[in-house]
């Protein structure tokens, strides 16, 4: 009993080493088993879609506005441009850019999930962090009438309005939508889909399994 001096204050920091590892692992096995991440991620997006659809119709001037979605270290993000005035005609009118501004950013959700989309009956297309998808809605109906792919932007300047582009440049690709139908996928411990009817607009969230 004398020679019991307990524990010495490195042996208690390697057990709280250990404790904080497995309490760590717990945590990460519940939010994979029950998708939480996924399901905030994809909720998030479908509050974001509509968000720019109410933009199209109530900011929008005489361009059409657009929602922006990349990976921005560890979380998606979606960035709003809407016209910069009721003349707005889309083109480099200034020489700095183009008529859109940076409107605010809105976070989507952890770059642990593996966020997809399709468009009609085309191959999965992955975002991820040197890619950059913009969603164009039409000003008057509301409707999704492009998808553009293109490099990861740079972020809005700090406190500031950012110009951005319609149509993108050169590294880019322009999918025009004539009413097709896009689904995206959200994937992290369990699955969830976003269908999007783009002739009107409209999005339906699910649960897959």
């Amino acid at each position: 009993m004398k020679d019991n001096k307990g524990f010495s204050l490195v042996e208690i920091v390697i057990i709280l080493a250990i404790i904080s590892v497995l309490v760590g692992a717990m945590f990460y096995s519940f939010t994979l088993m029950t998708g939480q991440y996924a399901r905030e991620c994809a909720n998030n997006l479908s509050t974001a879609l509509d968000k720019e659809k109410n933009y199209a119709l109530t900011r929008s001037a005489s361009v059409d506005c657009y929602m922006e979605i990349i990976k921005d270290g560890k979380s998606y993000v979606a960035r709003y441009y809407v016209p910069e005035n009721a003349i707005a005609d889309g083109t480099d009118s200034k020489g700095d850019g183009a008529d859109w501004l940076f409107a605010e950013e809105y976070k989507i959700g952890k770059s642990q999930v593996n966020l997809t989309y399709k468009i009609g009956g085309g191959s999965e297309i992955t975002i991820d962090d040197d890619t950059s998808v913009k969603f164009v809605y039409n000003r008057i109906s509301g409707a999704m009438k492009a998808i553009v792919e293109s490099d990861a932007s740079e972020p809005p300047a700090a406190g500031g309005l950012r110009r951005g582009s319609i149509p993108p440049a050169s590294d880019s690709s322009v999918h025009t939508l004539n009413g097709d139908k896009v689904v995206i996928t959200l994937l992290n411990g369990r699955k969830y889909e976003i269908e999007l009817y783009t002739a009107t607009g409209k999005h339906v969230l699910s649960r897959v399994d």
